[in-house]
């Protein structure tokens, strides 16, 4: 298929603007390709594993399905389920060819669209902030791959995924956020309960300064880290207990976002001062 990213009027003056969630045009354009380039050989195989693990149906008869309508008519959810389903059906086919393809022009479709969400190596799709969002979520990722932190790594995960959820469950992403770091915390103070700003201030950074290393500045630096960090315990304490409220009090995605890319850069750092500790 002929790539026309860097030739288009709107690619190159159009404002782009506040990312969105869902378009026509992001919808025609996957629907299209799927149609021509897909579809003849293996729209079958795509619709039986879609039905299967969506529990969706494919408009049509059976035999006489169309597998694009997926993406011109079907609620978002599907929609971005649909995408890893396509990739995942053409590996089972032996098709990954095919399937990098897939990917590649899903990922340029997001791009030139202006949708928020990003697609990893095994076709999933992710909420999509922007590059430096994304950075620190695959940095910390990276430093908590050892085993000692699989219980962090997995409350970690939960954030993201629940703001990758439509709608987005900004609440549960933030405390799961928390329950990461809270977790992590008693990993550094043996016997230690709740992650609040006594913890913090006390045995978390004395334990972490003595494995810290650095001059006398760098203390004193990372010292202020974790007064700093402990507002932080604070201010979240407000989503992670009661509010007094008859409905549920959730963070807009905004917030969500800052708690869950400052609570990333938080969780790195502890989590190389925690490697370091004697287990």
């Amino acid at each position: 298929m002929t790539d026309l990213k860097h030739g288009r009027f709107s690619q190159l003056y159009l404002e782009r603007g506040t990312p969105t969630r869902d378009s026509k045009r992001f919808r025609n354009r996957l629907a299209a390709y799927f149609e021509k380039e897909l579809s003849q050989h293996h729209d079958y195989a795509v619709t039986e594993l879609y039905e299967v693990e969506t529990g969706a149906r494919v408009s049509g008869t059976p035999g006489f399905t169309r597998f694009s309508s997926v993406f011109e008519e079907g609620e978002l959810r599907d929609v971005l389920d649909a995408v890893t389903i396509v990739f995942r059906a053409l590996l089972a086919k032996g098709a990954g060819p095919h399937g990098s393809r897939w990917l590649h022009f899903v990922t340029r479709v997001f791009h030139e669209e202006n949708i928020g969400y990003s697609i990893d190596g095994q076709g999933v799709v992710h909420f999509h902030v922007d590059q430096e969002f994304e950075r620190n979520r695959a940095s910390t990722l990276a430093v908590l791959q050892a085993a000692q932190f699989g219980a962090v790594r997995a409350c970690f995960e939960d954030a993201y995924r629940h703001l990758d959820s439509d709608p987005a469950d900004t609440k549960a992403a933030v405390r799961s956020m928390f329950e990461a770091l809270e977790t992590l915390a008693r990993l550094c103070v043996p016997g230690a309960k709740n992650l609040n700003r006594r913890l913090a201030e006390n045995g978390l950074k004395e334990r972490c300064l003595e494995v810290a290393g650095g001059d006398a500045t760098e203390q004193k630096v990372i010292g202020g880290f974790f007064d700093a960090y402990a507002d932080w315990i604070d201010a979240l304490h407000l989503y992670r207990h009661g509010q007094p409220s008859t409905e549920p009090v959730a963070p807009s995605e905004e917030l969500a976002v800052y708690v869950l890319s400052t609570g990333s850069a938080n969780l790195r750092q502890l989590a190389l001062y925690a490697s370091r500790m004697a287990p």
